[in-house]
């Protein structure tokens, strides 16, 4: 490294405040490499680590800088980990990353690299290489190139001169995504919430029509308790070359904040956007916290039952409708893998029988949801249940298993309902018997979807689709 460029990382570093890791990330113009100086006020991280298993693939190289050696040391990754040894407080590195986008042509798993168009979708595990302290204040600011622009899950310092972003203290091992490219990031303001959107890699004139469709969805999301459930939410939008529908592929990251990223086919008019229900069920997951991956019972139970009901609740499907579209899923859930209990099929999510899973979830919390609206008298619900564990629990920057979500939701309502549920039927042989619900709510779907007014749970069953006041 040359002499002006170590003392003008060092003079980087001496200008920090006590406590702040601050990062200074130069993008090149064709947004495959990133050239980072990070520097760390008082006494240096042991090591660095990033959340990507491949991220030591992609770092050309990396450079220790300190003020009382005269020459950088060169660095070496060992694996997800690079030990910095510095000797001496408020120590710099400088490193170099050469993106290495996903070789497939369509979005087949959670953040990864990609390019879409002129632009690129980085998961910042594969770059940033970051102390595994979360409690260390991080700034990253971005040196962007004349009309590139960046989305991020983090937080922006609006006050501050050009893209600085205040890395919130979610785990290191969190991903997300970072993009880098010709768009134009625009807010939305709903209730409780700011959504920073970006639209990837597609036309500026479908901005209104998009913004509409995600602006319809967070209103269905707030119709559970009058709120969004996060007070700030990246969401990335990007056009995919195949699948099925409008939005084949969707995910919820973690990383940085609360994301969400969908890859859609902008060839499918308006109004299949507006009554699909991806979006409304990626915006559920926010209402749980992180749960651990092995209980994606629970984790994708949840939205799955959510997206009938609060679209319903939203206006932009009908109450017959949702009645109708639980009653599908429920029925392909009990064909898909039927020799398996739910416990077994959460077991074996990956290899198959997922629509099992998502619908038997759902099964459970269509029926704690009107079971403890029964018993309360109407006090308590499902939605009641999220708020509490939202306002209870939503700081907690940790993953959850699903015993402890459901032993906390009853804590909070004040009931055993959820845990008897689950208890019963997790680990029972067969699907969740959904068709006695239906038979304790009064909905029939032989002929077009009828309503027995008289059933023991026909007043749950009115409250469940009904929209806020």
């Amino acid at each position: 490294m040359g002499a002006a460029v170590a003392a003008l990382a060092i003079l980087f570093c001496a200008g920090a405040q006590a406590g702040v890791h601050r990062y200074e990330v130069t993008v090149d113009a064709r947004l495959e490499q990133l050239t980072v100086h990070a520097c760390f006020q008082g006494r240096a991280p042991e090591y660095l680590i990033a959340e990507s298993d491949g991220a030591h693939f992609y770092l050309e190289s990396m450079r220790l800088i300190e003020s009382n050696v005269p020459a950088a040391r060169a660095l070496e990754a060992r694996g997800e980990k690079v030990a910095l040894g510095a000797s001496t407080d408020d120590a710099c590195v400088d490193y170099a990353v050469k993106l290495q986008p996903a070789q497939t042509s369509v979005q087949t798993g959670g953040p990864e690299t990609r390019r879409i168009g002129g632009s690129m979708l980085t998961s910042f595990g594969e770059w940033l290489w970051r102390a595994p302290d979360t409690d260390a204040v991080l700034e990253l600011r971005f040196r962007l190139p004349a009309g590139i622009e960046v989305s991020t899950p983090w937080k922006r310092d609006k006050d501050a001169a050009g893209a600085l972003f205040l890395v919130g203290p979610t785990p290191p091992d969190w991903s997300g995504i970072v993009a880098f490219g010709r768009f134009a990031p625009h807010d939305i303001a709903v209730d409780g919430a700011i959504l920073h959107v970006a639209l990837v890699g597609l036309a500026t004139d479908v901005q209104a029509r998009f913004d509409k469709w995600i602006e319809g969805a967070a209103h269905n999301a707030i119709q559970l308790y009058g709120k969004f459930p996060v007070e700030s939410l990246q969401v990335v939008v990007a056009p995919t070359p195949r699948g099925r529908g409008p939005v084949p592929w969707a995910y919820v990251a973690r990383g940085g904040g609360p994301a969400i990223h969908l890859f859609v086919n902008p060839a499918r008019p308006p109004a299949e956007f507006e009554q699909d229900w991806s979006l409304t069920h990626e915006m559920s997951h926010l209402f749980l916290p992180y749960i651990v991956s092995r209980d994606a019972w629970l984790y994708e139970g949840v939205p799955t039952y959510l997206q009938n009901t609060l679209m319903a609740r939203g206006g932009a499907i009908s109450a017959d409708e949702a009645w109708e579209r639980m009653h599908a899923g429920f029925r392909r859930g009990a064909l898909t893998a039927p020799h398996l209990s739910l416990a077994r099929a959460n077991e074996r999510v990956g290899f198959g029988p997922y629509l099992r899973v998502y619908w038997g979830g759902a099964a459970l919390m269509l029926e704690a949801d009107l079971r403890l609206r029964k018993q309360s008298g109407g006090k308590q619900s499902l939605d009641t249940a999220l708020a509490q564990l939202n306002r209870c629990c939503a700081g907690e920057q940790r993953r959850w298993a699903a015993d402890e979500i459901i032993a906390r939701i009853d804590e909070l309502t004040g009931s055993t309902v959820f845990s008897e549920i689950v208890r019963r039927q997790f680990g029972a042989e067969g699907f969740p018997d959904y068709e006695a619900v239906f038979a304790q709510v009064g909905v029939g779907t032989t002929t077009g979807v009828t309503y027995d007014a008289s059933a023991p749970w026909a007043v749950e069953r009115e409250a469940v689709m009904r929209p806020l006041p």
